[in-house]
Order: C-alpha cells, then structure tokens, then sequence
C-alpha cells in the first residue's frame, strides 16, 4: 500500500483539529501520515490541544503566519507519502475516503486528482451544491474542494501552492497547474467529505468584496496563459453560457421585486412581507 500524507494547516483550531484528526485515523486505508502545521497559532486552547497530540504516523510543523498555501507546502515538503490528501483542521472526511481515492489513482496513470461529493456541517447543513465536474465548468470557476487527493510527484512538478495569491483561490491555482500538464480530474459519486460552515472565514469575507474577487480572477487567468490558450473556444463558449444565464437570474430576480412590491401596496399583506420575506 502506497503511503498517504494528509496534510492539515491549523490556525487557532483547537475547538475542531480532534474531530478531523479521528477522521484520519478511522480510514479503512491504514497506510496514512498525518502532518499537522501549526500555523502560529495563539490561541491558548489550541496551544494546549496542539502540545497533546502524538502518534507515531503524526509530525507537527510550525510555521509562522505562513497562510493556508504556505502552510500546505511546509507540510508536502515534509510528507514522505507519495498521494497528498490536504484537510483543513476544522473538516471531516468519511472513513473510507482515502481507500476509494487511492484506488482510482492507482488504475488510472492519466487521473492527477480524485474528489467527491461533499456535505456541509455546523452553521449550516445539507450537501454541498457544486456541479458535477467537467472541464468547461472548471475553466470558469473553481468547482473542486482543496480535500482531493494527488500525486505528491504533480506538486514538485507544478511548483506546490501559490503562495503570492493573497485573497486565496490557491486551491483552484493549484487544479488548473495540473490539468495544464496534462493530468485529468475524478469526482468520486459519493458524499465523502464533510466542509464546515463557520459564522466567519477567509471564504465569506473574500466574497463580499466585488473588486478582490475579479482581481483573484484575473491573477489566476494572468497565471495560465498556456492553458486557456488551448481552450479558448470552449472557454468562450462557457463564458457566453454564464452570462446568458446570469440574465435570466436578473430577470426573474426583477420581477420577484416587482410582485412583492405590489404586494405590499395591500395593507392586509403589508405586515406580513415586513416580517416574513423582507427581514
């Protein structure tokens, strides 16, 4: 069996990092490490955590504020396995998530990454709603979670996580450097991860704001001149689709406004808008 490193980036997560780490080590794929990158936390609870997990397959590496893709490529640099499986310290993953993900590797040489379906848990639940994968959706936006299993070999070729990208999207850099060298990507039908919705994180505060979002975008097409070279076509085609899609929202979106406008124009159904639809 061919060894697994997970990798797992921790800042202050003392309140979830036990819960992923029992999800490594309930794998049904035995032939796992586990790196933990104590990325300068302060946290006195996750200090005190962190000082009380040992293991003979779990390294602990600090680093300081080196951000999740720095963190992730201390770690990588580490790991003597030869799949990488990152999980941040406040995730899940099924127990059998590793065996299946190995196991599309290994009979497949032209597959580079392996993910699933994913659910979400805390703050809010239900499955994730990202589209099944193909490469016009992803050409567009990132449509793969940073929990996917590859080649530790694809990252030294790739040169690891960008660690210039400021506002993250690191994950999606990432993908996008290993389908530019010619590796596939396999989504694994079944929900097999488990993502953690928090009141706050760097995911919701990058999204409120319109201008780093299209700079990240930008970068990250700036960044792979070659790929979307060679896909231009259907890349303006999806890009054609999504905006004629967007119109429709607009639309339907507008004459949603318009009802509940008229609506609220009848006294009887007034109050009712207010407190149930317009809070």
């Amino acid at each position: 069996m061919n060894k697994v490193s997970v990798i797992m980036p921790c800042y202050n997560d003392g309140e979830y990092i036990e819960e992923a780490i029992s999800s490594v080590f309930s794998q049904t794929y035995k032939n796992v490490e586990l790196i933990i990158i104590d990325d300068g936390s302060d946290n006195e609870h996750t200090l005190d955590v962190l000082g009380r997990i040992t293991g003979p397959n779990i390294k602990i590496v600090k680093t300081n504020r080196a951000r999740p893709a720095g963190a992730r490529n201390a770690g990588i640099a580490k790991a003597t396995g030869k799949y990488i499986l990152p999980l941040d310290a406040d995730d899940k993953i099924e127990p059998d998530y590793i065996e299946k993900a190995v196991r599309v590797l290994e009979n497949d040489e032209s597959i580079g990454v392996v993910y699933c379906y994913a659910e979400l848990f805390g703050e809010r639940s239900g499955k994730w709603d990202l589209p099944d994968y193909s490469l016009d959706k992803m050409l567009l936006d990132n449509i793969v979670f940073v929990t996917a299993l590859f080649h530790r070999e694809d990252w030294e070729k790739v040169g690891g996580f960008n660690t210039r990208m400021q506002h993250g999207m690191e994950d999606y850099d990432f993908w996008l450097s290993i389908i530019e060298i010619g590796k596939g990507v396999y989504q694994i039908p079944e929900v097999l991860f488990h993502y953690r919705i928090k009141p706050s994180s760097r995911t919701t505060e990058f999204l409120t704001n319109s201008g780093i979002v299209k700079e990240t975008y930008q970068d990250i097409y700036r960044q792979h001149p070659q790929l979307y070279e060679k896909y231009k076509d259907q890349y303006a085609l999806v890009l054609r689709d999504a905006l004629i899609d967007q119109l429709f929202i607009n639309k339907t979106l507008q004459e949603g406004i318009l009802i509940l406008e008229r609506i609220k124009r009848i006294p009887v159904l007034k109050s009712i808008v207010k407190k149930f639809i317009m809070k």
